[in-house]
């Protein structure tokens, strides 16, 4: 069962401390086995690395790939490639 779900006397048992608290050879001893009581900072990544991350799946390379093509084709030959054909609706 969670802690949580227990009554508080069991949890204060299942802690081995009392109402009132630690003593302080209990607590000393806690120290040496456990460390001291506190968070360690974690080193964080930038905030770009999820966007970057959007970016670099197999099929999203696909598409950066294909856009870059459409951009040479079109730099090369200008007006020859599917957008003059929508836009001028000349396909229809």
């Amino acid at each position: 069962m969670a802690i949580h779900q227990l009554p508080p006397g069991d949890v204060v048992a299942s802690l081995n401390t009392s109402p009132a608290g630690l003593t302080g050879a209990e607590a000393e001893r806690r120290l040496r086995e456990f460390g001291p009581n506190r968070v360690e900072e974690v080193a964080r990544k930038p905030l770009s690395f999820p966007l970057l991350k959007e970016f670099t799946p197999f099929f999203s390379v696909i598409l950066w790939v294909a856009a870059g093509l459409a951009f040479v084709a079109e730099w090369s030959e200008p007006g020859r490639g599917a957008w003059r054909r929508w836009a001028t609706r000349s396909w229809r």
